[in-house]
């Protein structure tokens, strides 16, 4: 069957329609799910004012405490600070809370995690957990002496790749053995 001119222009025009529709359908779902997901961020980043309610101080001040009472250290918040953007307390109270919401969301910050040890890895000349730790270049010079490291500068580089993988009972196990 042939089509006339006619024919085939309504023919298009439908289908152009359609198509349109469905266009501005998944658009107008992918605007409803980055609105969302931006709405969770900026709930999650969110930090108390001195307006904020007794309950949300209570809340944060139960996530905290989630925090102290885990596993993860100090190391492991500054790490995640980094990585989230965000204040070391805002980055304890996230851990907090995605303790709080159980185990699903204690994977989800594994996940987190690892995705932020690897991230820091790549800035370890900047040398940012080091010197928030206490270790001094003294610290730095027997440990290079200890390890075979050709500077305190190198060691300084392995204690801070060794803060980032949580790893500072290492670097304190190896100093105690260094300075028998």
């Amino acid at each position: 069957m042939r089509l006339t001119p006619r024919l085939r222009l309504c023919t298009t025009l439908m289908m152009t329609t359609v198509l349109l529709g469905a266009l501005v359908s998944a658009a107008q779902a992918i605007a409803e799910a980055a609105i969302a997901k931006q709405a969770i961020v900026n709930l999650e980043r969110a930090t108390p004012s001195a307006s904020t309610s007794p309950l949300l101080i209570s809340q944060i001040q139960d996530e905290l405490e989630a925090f102290w009472a885990s596993s993860y250290t100090f190391w492991d918040a500054a790490v995640l600070a980094q990585y989230w953007g965000q204040s070391m307390e805002d980055s304890k109270a996230r851990i907090g809370r995605k303790i709080g919401f159980g185990p699903a969301d204690v994977a989800i910050l594994e996940q987190f995690l690892l995705d932020a040890r690897i991230s820091a890895l790549l800035t370890v000349e900047n040398l940012e957990l080091y010197f928030q730790s206490d270790y001094t270049y003294d610290d730095a010079a027997i440990l290079a002496e200890f390890w075979g490291d050709p500077s305190p500068y190198d060691s300084k580089l392995r204690i801070e790749r060794n803060l980032i993988m949580g790893q500072k009972d290492w670097v304190d196990a190896a100093l105690q053995l260094a300075t028998e």
